[in-house]
């Protein structure tokens, strides 16, 4: 595929395929190999969804349900050689071969929720966050701790108890990020465990004296540039009304080394952006997530602060994994899994012609 072939139009995103699951699915993790697409939340089970060939995709279809290894909701799922790992707010890591082996591994990883675990490229290792406060290294395929990184404080300026909500890892392997509920980013040295660079996004964070006493808000969803030389954020901006967690959804875009923010995007839509990633080989940053403004995608290609487009899902979204393959996005969220293409709908005729 060339250049030319992977580029695509965000303008043209439209839903393809569901899949039902009960309940909200956290988590995902694509197997890039088959194209497997794999879900896991509130229920403790894991869901999987076949996404190739694409032309055999229904509308609308059920997940299948495979395992449940976890004692609480499974926050995060990551895809390793063949093996998914899922972390849970049973405090555990689980390692489980998906072709009907079962569970091979299985760690009391932190001290509190496991919020988010993400593989490293390029290396057998695996980062997970916890409501310890805790960053930590894991051996992949032992399972052993190398780091356990600590820098986050535990509660927020006001007293309230504090949250690491995101994790990313550089695409070179030698960097990760973490950013919690007040909106301090950290960045370390994978081979040393060292805090290399720490800053605050304040526009993340809201805190509400007269309404509720409350520290709401946070850094939800984090995401290295290409060449790991800018780090994005995203999450929800000044909250308006804590009640309804009502305000704007929100990406920055900073260059972390000087501690520098190097750009904004927003839009009216109120919602928290849950995650964000950079489209491969471009600049594309794409953000999805929900709140009282309904459920959202949208995209910034960073020379403007509104979005250069926007998709409404049918329900909110919490995680979601590119497809290079098949240039399309796989989402999980509220009611199941969710396939989105960037090409034209079909019309009467090409559907006739295809039947035909």
């Amino acid at each position: 595929m060339n250049d030319a072939e992977k580029t695509i139009d965000p303008k043209l995103t439209r839903l393809i395929h569901t899949a039902e699951a009960p309940g909200i699915l956290y988590g995902s993790c694509l197997d890039p190999t088959t194209g497997n697409f794999y879900g896991g939340g509130a229920d403790g089970h894991v869901y999987r969804m076949t996404t190739r060939p694409v032309e055999t995709l229904a509308e609308k279809a059920t997940a299948e349900k495979l395992w449940r290894h976890h004692e609480n909701y499974v926050s995060s799922l990551a895809w390793l050689d063949g093996i998914v790992v899922s972390g849970s707010y049973d405090h555990k890591l689980v390692w489980t071969r998906p072709d009907g082996e079962g569970k091979i591994r299985e760690i009391n990883a932190h001290d509190g929720w496991v919020r988010k675990v993400v593989v490293i490229p390029g290396r057998n290792q695996l980062a997970s966050i916890g409501d310890d406060m805790c960053f930590k290294l894991w051996d992949a395929v032992t399972g052993q701790a190398i780091h356990n990184c600590q820098g986050h404080a535990s509660k927020t300026p006001e007293g309230f108890a504090n949250s690491i909500y995101s994790l990313a890892a550089s695409n070179s392997g030698k960097l990760i990020a973490s950013a919690d509920r007040t909106g301090v980013v950290m960045v370390w040295d994978i081979d040393t465990g060292k805090q290399i660079a720490k800053f605050r996004a304040e526009t993340f964070y809201t805190y509400d004296a007269e309404k509720r006493a409350r520290s709401i808000g946070g850094i939800r969803s984090l995401a290295f540039s290409p060449d790991g030389t800018r780090l994005a954020l995203g999450g929800i901006g000044q909250v308006s009304n804590v009640d309804g967690f009502v305000g704007p959804c929100r990406v920055e875009v900073w260059d972390w080394q000087a501690e520098q923010r190097t750009f904004v995007g927003t839009d009216k839509h109120a919602a928290i952006l849950n995650h964000i990633q950079y489209l491969p080989d471009s600049d594309l940053l794409v953000g999805a997530g929900g709140g009282d403004g309904g459920p959202l995608i949208a995209f910034w290609d960073l020379k403007a602060e509104v979005p250069l487009a926007k998709a409404k899902p049918k329900s909110h979204i919490q995680h979601f994994a590119y497809d290079d393959a098949t240039q399309q996005l796989l989402a999980v969220g509220h009611a199941g899994l969710q396939v989105w293409a960037f090409t034209p709908a079909p019309t009467k005729e090409s559907t006739a012609a295809k039947k035909g």
